[in-house]
């Protein structure tokens, strides 16, 4: 799927989707006024592609995360488990015939022990005192759309079979002077690819349950000038999901809590010292983005392709 992606400028006409009329909400109206109207889908397009990218035609940006993974068991206080940390590395591939792009995007992470952050290649479990080995995360495909409509990636089969309605691209965005924030919440119940008469010790069960907020901290000002291809944020990362396979926690009540920092660097020198570091000596592919389009694929399919059900 090739493309010629300086038709961003041309075909899909920047400047167009930002002379927009300026969005006056409640509580909002003695704000600076903008023709960057983020009550339009596509300023979103925008806003959301110089958040997780860059418009630049051959360019590149790093997304990182850096935080624990706690264990959720009815009747006990919250654990701290591991430390979990990561990067991706991704690009905009422009489809000015959709009104947007394609995020290609690598993602890899990593669980650390608590107490030295260095990587754990074994880990002695509490919950059932047994050492087991963490299945770190390399997935060399992630696609995202970043279109006027929402069209949604499905990384597993959801348990109701249907699809979720579409509906236009426009972001719960709260402003506050001139700081842009954002949280986009995603859930789903999904069929488990893990099946559990087969993988007894390391599937949850039939089903799953899985939810991803993610918040960004950013300038309005920065987002809203035309000049700039990209913008800096900060933010945070929750992630619920049930136990990870490799925990071998099978079907006991509990579930996985993640919550981290992120952040973003166009550089490698603005990647936090140490998840440079590891993944430098481990995945150094992932520094830089794909270039081609491939199917994504889920950690847990990964995880049936290479490990053995104990």
């Amino acid at each position: 799927m090739e493309f010629d992606r300086r038709t961003l400028l041309g075909g899909f006409g920047l400047a167009a989707l930002l002379d927009t009329p300026t969005l006056v909400a409640a509580g909002r109206d003695t704000a600076p006024k903008s023709s960057f109207d983020l009550g339009t889908a596509s300023a979103n397009v925008i806003a959301m592609a110089k958040i997780t990218a860059t418009l630049e035609p051959e360019g590149f940006k790093h997304g990182w995360y850096s935080g624990v993974l706690m264990g959720v068991v009815p009747g006990e206080a919250v654990r701290e488990l591991v430390g979990v940390i990561g990067m991706s590395t991704q690009r905009l591939r422009a489809v000015p015939e959709q009104g947007g792009y394609q995020l290609l995007q690598k993602e890899c992470g990593f669980f650390t022990d608590l107490a030295t952050g260095e990587v754990l290649d074994r880990w002695t479990n509490p919950y059932i005192n047994e050492t087991v080995e963490p299945f770190h995360i390399a997935n060399p495909a992630v696609n995202r759309w970043i279109l006027p409509t929402v069209k949604e990636e499905r990384f597993y089969d959801r348990a109701d079979g249907k699809d979720p309605p579409e509906r236009p691209f426009i972001l719960p965005w709260q402003r506050a002077g001139d700081r842009l924030l954002l949280e986009q919440r995603t859930h789903f119940w999904a069929n488990n690819p893990l099946d559990p008469s087969v993988w007894k010790r390391e599937s949850s069960g039939a089903r799953i349950q899985v939810s991803d907020c993610m918040s960004y901290n950013l300038r309005f000002s920065e987002l809203a000038d035309p000049k700039r291809s990209s913008v800096d944020y900060d933010g945070h990362w929750v992630h619920v999901r049930p136990w990870q396979p490799w925990m071998l926690l099978g079907s006991m009540s509990g579930h996985c809590l993640y919550s981290a920092m992120t952040g973003c660097a166009m550089t490698e020198s603005a990647i936090p010292e140490k998840i440079l570091r590891i993944v430098k000596e481990r995945l150094p592919d992932f520094l830089v983005p794909p270039n081609e389009v491939r199917k994504s694929e889920p950690s847990m399919v990964r995880y049936m392709r290479e490990r053995k059900p104990k």
